[in-house]
């Protein structure tokens, strides 16, 4: 596995929201959890703010695998549409797909599903940064 990614999977966040699993190859990116009552909000289904976040987290590891190693991304802009709960015990699966890249910002689409059917998209704007900005 790519160091960069490693150090996705490895971070404290990611690893107390289930993170087990990610790829990031050509473009793409792609992030399994199960949803755990951790992860659920009070009404028991999986918490928006979760899906905002490995969102985020899913459009990184697509563009990761684009980036020079003299570059790093950050997150510009963020827009999430839920448009259906997933409940306890659910593997949700996240995808990104990077949409266009320019030298200083690139978009990405990421789309969550559970149970065949999608929860949730995404449409992420990193900037990408080099050396010491």
């Amino acid at each position: 596995m790519n160091p960069r990614l490693r150090k996705v999977l490895d971070h404290p966040l990611h690893k107390f929201l289930g993170v087990a699993d990610i790829s990031s190859e050509n473009g793409q990116g792609e992030i399994r959890i199960k949803v755990s009552e951790e992860l659920v909000n009070p009404a028991g289904l999986f918490h928006g703010g979760v899906v905002y976040v490995l969102s985020d987290v899913c459009a990184y590891a697509g563009l990761l695998s684009l980036l020079e190693d003299s570059e790093e991304a950050v997150t510009h802009d963020l827009h999430v549409s839920v448009l259906r709960p997933a409940k306890l015990g659910d593997e949700v699966t996240f995808r990104s797909d990077v949409v266009k890249r320019g030298r200083q910002l690139c978009f990405l689409d990421v789309t969550a599903s559970a149970n065949e059917k999608v929860i949730a998209t995404a449409r992420v704007t990193k900037s990408i940064v080099t050396g010491q900005e």
